[in-house]
């Protein structure tokens, strides 16, 4: 009985040592997503291992280890109706003296990432609570960028005030060090090299990558008095396009015109050569006609023997009234007897 009492105890000892050593087993293992990274942390002491970075995964610490864990991945910051004020434009009147009229509304929407070879520098200054601090310094930073804008160029070069507002925060929050990857953040003129930077250099030791202006509010008053100039231009261009019609149309009418004078000169020139065509076909038909008939009568002249000029003349006498219709000849009749002829 006693054997039994003693073998029963071994196994709950036995069980109950693997039950710890299983539950210490599964606790030195701590996981990283795929959007974090992270220092090893004391579970105990609260105190942070900052000589190495952890990347996503499961990685053994031991039991009395966890991670202290930062985003890998962007970071969102977003200004919704933020008033910024832009510079006074030389070239407009500005009605209100208190500035009320170079107040603009703006949209703003940031991704930035955490460098991770400075993720130290930002643990040490800031702890894991740094995003209301970047916030704060890009909007600074995002106001004292607008100011060097005008209204203008705000609604008319709004690609060229976007990439500066990005480049006036990304200064802010990363300093004048260079990017990590130019490839993927531009490397502004006059960067430092990052193997010369200093942690003064570094600013806040985040990286602004993205920056999208998503919405654009202008004063009231300077949106009417836009309208009005837009609308006095298109009234310029509409009465420049009036008179340009007008003149194309006289162009055209006169174009028109001479086309039809040179129709006319044409149509007359044909007609003229025209006739004179038919003249001279008829001018050598007749010539044609009479040396034939000169031909002929010399030929009948001849074969009949007429050679004197009476009787010459007498046949083409004969011949004339011939050929005229309106002439009735008789033969050997002194006079012509119409009736019946009475038989002897």
């Amino acid at each position: 009985m006693a054997d039994k009492d003693a073998r029963f105890a071994v196994l709950i000892i036995v069980g109950i040592v693997c039950v710890v050593f299983f539950s210490l087993l599964l606790t030195s293992y701590a996981d990283l997503h795929y959007y974090e990274i992270g220092f090893k942390k004391s579970k105990t002491t609260g105190s942070v291992n900052t000589k190495r970075i952890y990347s996503a995964g499961r990685k053994w610490l031991g039991p009395t280890f966890t991670f202290k864990k930062f985003d890998a991945v962007g970071q969102e910051i977003m200004f919704n109706e933020s008033t910024v004020y832009a510079a006074p434009d030389p070239q407009e009147d500005v009605e209100d003296d208190s500035g009320a009229s170079l107040t603009i509304t703006v949209d703003i929407h940031i991704i930035y990432f955490v460098i991770p070879e400075d993720l130290k520098l930002l643990h040490d200054e800031y702890d894991v609570n740094y995003h209301p601090i970047i916030t704060s310094s890009a909007l600074t930073a995002l106001k004292d960028t607008a100011s060097k804008f005008t209204l203008k160029q705000f609604y008319t070069e709004r690609e060229e005030v976007e990439n500066k507002l990005l480049l006036g925060i990304q200064q802010r929050l990363g300093g004048m060090c260079c990017p990590v990857n130019c490839n993927v953040s531009n490397c502004f003129v006059g960067c430092i090299s990052r193997d010369q930077c200093t942690v003064k250099d570094k600013g806040l030791f985040v990286d602004a990558r993205y920056l999208q202006l998503t919405n654009l509010k202008i004063p009231y008053e300077v949106e009417q008095r836009n309208l009005k100039t837009l609308i006095i231009t298109e009234e310029t261009a509409k009465e420049s396009f009036t008179q340009q019609a007008a003149v194309i149309e006289k162009e055209t009418e006169q174009k028109v015109q001479q086309i039809k004078n040179s129709a006319l000169e044409v149509t007359a020139n044909s007609t003229a050569q025209a006739a004179l065509i038919a003249a001279k076909s008829q001018a050598s038909y007749r010539q044609i006609l009479e040396a034939a008939r000169r031909k002929g009568l010399m030929t009948l002249f001849s074969s009949t023997g007429l050679s004197t000029v009476e009787h010459k003349n007498s046949f083409d006498y004969l011949r004339s009234l011939a050929d005229n219709s309106n002439a009735h000849l008789t033969v050997d009749f002194d006079q012509l007897i119409m009736g019946p002829t009475k038989l002897p």
